[in-house]
């Protein structure tokens, strides 16, 4: 749940703080006042592009920063922007792809993220409980792209012939003659460090060891010991004494072997240097590690080996290419026709909220168009198709459907898959374009009912969906210390302050008809209710 958004220097926003909490949240104001600019903010610290225009007149940088109850996502814009995640830095990809998983945003500004045929897709998917399904084809198709990556290496090898085999071995005999292992120039340098330094190394262990011996710790340990035998009193100290003394003398002991293993031999070091630079060489040609020069043998034993029977090794992985294959179609079939089954109730079931949306006459198809060949994410690319209006041919959503219309339908199959739906923020901006009346008030009904599932906020100039809210945010713009005008949040609490807001959106002022009108909306919104759809036309 996104729990506050810190706006400092953003625009007409000098210092905001707009706190949110579980179910609808609601953000209203007169025009112009800064609503929208306080969701492009939240836009901002999930990674949205920033431009250094939006940093506001006078102050060096920009600072937006999303507290969530699980992490914190902190954007920076200036000559000199920054990102961070939990205070660690990140880039505005890694905030995106963090931000992806946190918040859907749906409004006016962004591209909207229903237009692109993979959250299309993850809709859908969601809705029919097809995701664990399309995961089965992902794995699988997975599996038959290394079964035919197997199949194109060999037959790649087999085509370039014998010389190019000549070359492998060349490289492989080269690999098992050196027979490099994991952290062996790690080893070797440290001992040649060792070997470089021995005389002093030898003498510095002498050193330590004459130190330990001659400081009387064994003595006084004996001592101690004697004079606890006649008095109890020094039975804790003496034992304590006896202690440090073992250790000492296991730390002499460890010094003075690893004194006497020291080796300044000549012959070990020339060793160890050829070894090294044979390491380093193969290190330069494969990868620069010893892992991946382990790792290239091992291929090479793989390709060089398959080549004893070529022929017979294309055979084999073609096989097991065919029949990943066929496990690919399975599973892909599977997913195929739980898509179609859901695509048919998704069509009912968002045509219906449409209606009570007042988008009545509106069609809204979801076509299954089939791929040349299966994909890791099926056989098929799902299209969302919709047209306002009775006799008008109906398209792809992303080329006929507006804003306020495009708001509506993402409202309606949020609705109808609220269930399904695992992110858990949502954000609506411009929902309320285009409607009134019983239209606004079932946009709202929706609206709520998606609060007891997600965190909603929503963007609105009608009181009708205002009425609604959990958390009812109003945001106001004032002339500020400098004379410029900013922008400030604050949250209403009382009824009283909430029905002067939502008369002041009715009527653009405040009056007795006004507020006994707002009353009335905060009444019937507190009342228990469900969608409905739109009444037949007369």
């Amino acid at each position: 749940m996104l729990k506050e958004l810190k706006v400092r220097d953003l625009a007409l926003v000098a210092e905001s703080t707009l706190r949110f909490g579980p179910g609808l949240n609601l953000l209203t104001g007169e025009t112009g006042s800064g609503k929208s600019l306080l969701i492009d903010g939240l836009g901002l610290a999930l990674g949205a592009r920033a431009s250094t225009d939006q940093v506001r007149h006078g102050a060096e940088r920009a600072t937006i920063e999303a507290v969530f109850d699980s992490v914190s996502l902190l954007r920076e814009i200036g000559k000199r922007g920054a990102a961070r995640i939990d205070g660690r830095s990140a880039t505005p990809g890694q905030l995106r792809e963090l931000g992806d998983r946190l918040v859907a945003l749906h409004g006016q500004h962004e591209h909207h993220a229903l237009l692109d045929s993979d959250t299309q897709t993850e809709l859908l998917d969601a809705y029919g409980g097809a995701l664990d399904l399309r995961a089965g084809v992902a794995a699988a198709h997975g599996a038959w792209v290394a079964a035919s990556n197997a199949v194109r290496d060999l037959e790649q090898l087999r085509s370039r012939g014998q010389r190019e085999l000549e070359y492998l071995r060349w490289q492989l005999d080269e690999l098992r003659q050196a027979d490099p292992k994991p952290g062996e120039d790690e080893t070797l340098a440290a001992e040649r460090a060792a070997m470089r330094h021995a005389a002093r190394l030898a003498e510095l262990g002498q050193q330590a060891m004459d130190a330990l011996h001659e400081d009387g710790l064994a003595r006084a340990a004996a001592a101690m010991s004697l004079a606890a035998a006649l008095d109890s009193r020094l039975t804790e100290q003496a034992s304590r004494l006896d202690g440090l003394a073992e250790e000492m003398s296991d730390v002499a002991a460890s010094v003075r072997r690893y004194v006497e293993l020291l080796d300044s031999d000549p012959t070990r070091l020339e060793a160890i240097e050829s070894r090294l630079a044979v390491l380093d060489g193969l290190k330069r040609k494969h990868g620069g590690s010893i892992d991946s020069v382990v790792q290239e043998r091992q291929r090479l034993e793989v390709q060089v080996g398959a080549t004893e029977d070529l022929d017979s090794a294309v055979s084999a992985a073609a096989a097991e290419e065919g029949r990943r294959q066929a496990e690919l179609d399975a599973a892909a079939a599977r997913l195929t026709k739980a898509r179609a089954a859901a695509a048919s109730r998704m069509e009912k079931a968002v045509a219906t909220e449409l209606e009570g949306l007042r988008l009545e006459g509106a069609r809204f198809e979801v076509a299954l168009r089939a791929l040349d060949e299966v994909a890791a994410f099926g056989a098929e690319a799902i299209e969302m198709m919709f047209s306002a209006n009775p006799g008008e041919p109906i398209a792809p959503l992303a080329k006929v459907a507006s804003g306020g219309e495009l708001a509506r339908i993402m409202l309606a199959i949020k609705t109808v898959g609220a269930g399904a739906d695992k992110i858990p923020t949502l954000v609506f901006d411009e929902v309320d374009a285009g409607i009134g009346g019983e239209a606004a008030i079932q946009v709202g009904v929706r609206l709520k009912a998606l609060g007891a599932r997600h965190q909603v906020l929503v963007v609105t100039h009608l009181a009708q969906i205002a009425s609604f809210a959990d958390h009812h945010l109003i945001v106001e713009k004032a002339p500020g210390r400098d004379g410029r005008n900013v922008v400030t949040v604050r949250e209403l609490t009382t009824d009283d302050e909430k029905a002067r807001e939502l008369a002041r959106m009715m009527s653009g002022g405040v009056t007795a008809k006004g507020l006994a009108r707002a009353h009335e909306l905060l009444y019937e919104a507190g009342r228990p209710r469900t969608p409905q759809p739109a009444p037949p036309n007369v």
